[in-house]
């Protein structure tokens, strides 16, 4: 990376395989809360950037997706090798960039190299068919195709899975991307396409962008509309995606989405109580929350609801909660509280107060209620609402009065039981015995409802990037003729 005469490095553009600048006066300071400091500047990409990102894709398109899928697959391989190798750096920079602590740092890696290594296994596994077809002289082709160059926009919460899946997706199934990197942790997205480069993958088929928040709706327009994109992901916030989704429905562009969350963790009165509680507090409180995966309502049979609370406070109590990434979002889940306590709410543990300048007191709430905006929108801190329930249908019940439908978990040593609740559950996965945020790299991972649509890792990311193709093959051509 350059120097800026500040002595900061600067974090550039990667357009076509060439570290490009912006305009000096977009460039953005990104801020570590670990560190207390700016770690370096980030040039901002405009309008004009960003078409040129979309046209290297475009360019490259031509020949990657002519790539045959065993070297496809063998650049995965390699790539995951390298991530592996790299571990010592990412960690560092994660830490740096989004507060995150070191065992969710390497997780991260840990779980992105398993999910590119499933994805390369998958590669070949993208195959056409032959049809039955009423015409005995037509002989139908079904095969796929990558979709073409697309926009691939991830998220800091979780910045090493989703930005290396994502664009590893693309890659292997022959598109090539431009990938929208976080504002919050450019460096550490622009080092996965670095590596993935360093593993063989040629100059240009993945292109990086970043935007500062006023440049990012223009920027992220320019690249939808571009005619060489054919599709969008797109990892964030509810709110985010929704403006994200409606550019797309203005230019005709598919997308698919993994939004937010408001994951309920189920405990029935046969459930292990003390495993439920650290469960449900550890699920609550990773990351300062900050996971859309993250669990933000804990429902308990009232049969056993004082004797877990017990268990519930005395986790809650012990977590050791780590910084969160910036004192905006903080804000947000603070407001978010104080509103809960205003209208009545209760809290079992914590208050509505910082600890720090980005870090919020864990808490736990009880009486919430619809006029209160914590019922039905993500706390994105490290907070959870208690509700009790009276069976297991009602419990259902209270878990499904959600607009979202990403993650959920019931914890009960009955597998028929759970088996039955999770037909009634209106979620994208359902854990049992387990934490809301769990992926494994076989999962086909996504939401229902305002959770999103479409799924990914291995195979059914693989699908997403890929579109189906009819040929037919006839000697006399149609009899109607």
């Amino acid at each position: 990376m350059s120097q800026t005469t500040e002595d900061l490095p600067i974090v550039p553009l990667l357009i076509g395989g060439v570290e490009t600048a912006g305009s000096p006066s977009d460039r953005f300071p990104v801020y570590s809360y670990a560190q207390q400091k700016d770690v370096y500047l980030a040039e901002s990409a405009n309008a004009e950037t960003a078409k040129a990102a979309a046209d290297a894709a475009a360019v490259a398109f031509k020949t990657w997706k002519k790539t045959p899928a065993r070297d496809r697959r063998d650049l995965l391989l390699r790539y995951a090798d390298l991530l592996q190798s790299h571990a010592e750096e990412l960690t560092a920079i994660q830490m740096a960039e989004t507060s995150a602590p070191e065992l969710l740092a390497k997780k991260n890696i840990q779980l992105a190299v398993g999910l590119i290594q499933e994805t390369a296994a998958c590669i070949t596994s993208l195959k056409g068919e032959i049809p039955q077809g009423e015409s005995s002289d037509v002989l139908p082709l079904v095969f796929t195709v990558p979709i073409g160059p697309v926009l691939v926009i991830a998220p800091w919460n979780s910045p090493i899975i989703l930005g290396a899946r994502n664009i590893a997706t693309a890659v292997a199934a022959g598109c090539s991307v431009v990938f929208k990197a976080s504002e919050n942790c450019p460096k550490l997205h622009q080092m996965l396409v670095k590596i993935f480069e360093e593993a063989g993958l040629p100059k240009g088929v993945v292109n990086v962008i970043q935007a500062s928040r006023e440049n990012a709706p223009e920027v992220t327009e320019a690249v939808i509309a571009h005619p060489a994109i054919r599709k969008v992901e797109f990892v964030g916030s509810a709110a985010v995606g929704r403006i994200v989704g409606q550019v797309c429905a203005k230019h005709l562009k598919p997308i698919f989405m993994e939004l937010g969350g408001k994951g309920p963790a189920i405990v029935l009165d046969d459930a292990d109580l003390p495993a439920a509680a650290k469960r449900c507090i550890a699920g609550a409180y990773l990351h300062h929350g900050q996971l859309c995966f993250s669990t933000e309502r804990i429902i308990v049979l009232e049969s056993v609801a004082e004797e877990f609370q017990k268990h519930l406070i005395k986790e809650a109590e012990s977590f050791k909660i780590t910084d969160g990434v910036s004192p905006r979002i903080v804000e947000a889940c603070q407001e978010k509280l104080i509103d809960a306590k205003e209208k009545g709410a209760t809290f079992l543990v914590g208050k509505p107060e910082k600890m720090g300048v980005a870090k919020l007191h864990p808490t736990i709430l009880m009486g919430l209620t619809k006029e209160m905006t914590l019922w039905n929108e993500e706390s994105f801190g490290p907070s959870a609402a208690l509700f009790i329930a009276r069976d297991d249908e009602h419990a259902i019940e209270l878990a499904n009065d959600s607009k979202y439908g990403l993650n959920a978990a019931i914890h009960t040593k009955d597998f028929n039981r759970a088996w039955v609740m999770t037909q009634e559950l209106e979620f994208g996965q359902v854990h049992t015995n387990n934490m809301t945020p769990h992926d494994e790299p076989t999962f086909p991972i996504g939401g229902v409802k305002g959770s999103g649509w479409g799924r990914n890792n291995a195979l059914a990311g693989l699908r997403e990037f890929s579109e189906t193709r009819l040929m037919t093959w006839s000697l006399e051509g149609s009899k109607f003729i």
